[in-house]
């Protein structure tokens, strides 16, 4: 079973990149999987990572979407029928709709033989029109989700037989408990009464921070000052920090780290972990990461989020969007033994989140695909 991957993402990428690595990684080891191979622009993360080991099995390639690169699309589409004809693709496993259309009019062109797995990573509605039932309908032979409520949201019942829920894995063995890290407790000025928010996510404002910030600043003055709140990313622009963070006066207990290669020594540092994102999230690795560190976190209600929680054992979930229902909520954290709930996030982590689970599972959803179509 030769296996092409393949992702638009031209920078970080975020859980895509994350997604892309495990799965290529983990099928170089795979007894079932032949070969793999990525195909993915030359200016993205994952293209850089994968360089470093195996430089022969990456291949640079953009996948333009707009109709004005419509020359790049057919050269981007010349290139692959190359790829799948030489390294002989049973499977091309595409990533975002950018690539899956390139993907999809290079077959279309060349009459080649190799099947289309989808992998849905966004928790938007496909679209009701007669391209995306052309896309999803003829071209797509497989979808892949990684929530139920994607799965709950698949718009015709026809697609919905041919998609499977596989929630994303991590690496455990990566991710796992390790003690505060005094050197940036230090650093943050953080003291042992303190309370520590952290997240993972990316600091873009559909990630929810500043629904923790403004609910935090509504605590009681003794509550409030012993919060921290500490987000791996890019620092936001000073307009945003002023209306979301210097207006409810919350300065002194937010803090940016700057884009962090390895996140864990941060995840240390937390108590509790929070993803609260209003926009485009599926299930998070962010979230996951965390807990699989014995982080408990709060998450918002927001698409396929509230998956990775067990009430009232390692998580809290919030109202998407709304300051009131994440102060209420924040109250209730505040009260809660946080070392039970994250010994209750490491074991739920170690059965849920497994990555061996995750990529038997899409090894096994290649398979049933080959043997359908064979």
């Amino acid at each position: 079973m030769n296996i092409l991957l393949t992702n638009f993402h031209p920078g970080n990428g975020g859980g895509h990149t994350t997604y892309l690595n495990y799965l290529f990684k983990s099928f170089l080891s795979s007894e079932q999987i032949d070969n793999v191979y990525i195909a993915v622009p030359k200016k993205s993360r994952v293209n850089r990572d994968v360089k470093k080991t195996c430089p022969s099995k990456v291949f640079d390639i953009d996948f333009p979407g707009k109709l004005k690169d419509i020359v790049k699309i057919f050269n981007s589409a010349r290139k692959l029928e190359k790829i799948i004809s030489d390294y002989d693709i049973d499977i091309v496993h595409v990533n975002g709709t950018p690539d899956h259309k390139v993907i999809m009019l290079c077959k279309l062109l060349y009459r080649l033989n190799f099947q289309i797995i989808r992998t849905k990573h966004d928790s938007s509605n496909i679209k009701i029109n007669w391209f995306a039932n052309f896309l999803y309908g003829r071209y797509t032979d497989h979808m892949i989700v990684v929530s139920r409520y994607q799965y709950n949201n698949v718009i015709t019942e026809d697609l919905k037989k041919k998609t499977t829920v596989i929630h994303n894995g991590v690496d455990l063995k990566y991710y796992k408990y390790r003690v505060k890290s005094e050197s940036l407790l230090k650093k943050y000025g953080i003291c042992s009464d303190d309370i520590v928010f952290v997240s993972v996510a990316g600091s873009s404002l559909h990630k929810g921070w500043q629904i923790l910030v403004e609910a935090a600043s509504r605590l009681e003055p003794s509550e409030r000052q012993k919060i921290k709140i500490i987000i791996a990313g890019l620092p936001p622009s000073k307009d945003t920090e002023d209306h979301y963070i210097k207006r409810v006066s919350m300065h002194k207990q937010v803090i940016f780290t700057g884009y962090l290669d390895d996140v864990r020594e941060l995840i240390s540092i937390a108590d509790v972990g929070f993803v609260l994102s209003i926009g485009i999230e599926t299930i998070s690795f962010a979230c996951r990461e965390m807990m699989a560190m014995g982080k408990p976190v709060l998450v918002s209600n927001y698409a396929g989020l509230p998956e990775n929680i067990v009430k009232m054992k390692n998580g809290w979930i919030a109202d998407c969007n709304s300051i009131d229902n994440t102060w209420k909520v924040l109250n209730e954290i505040l009260k809660s033994d946080l070392d039970y709930f994250s010994k209750n996030s490491l074991s739920i982590a170690k059965i849920n989140f497994n990555l061996a689970d995750f990529i038997m599972k899409t090894i096994n959803t290649y398979s049933g695909v080959l043997k359908k179509h064979r």
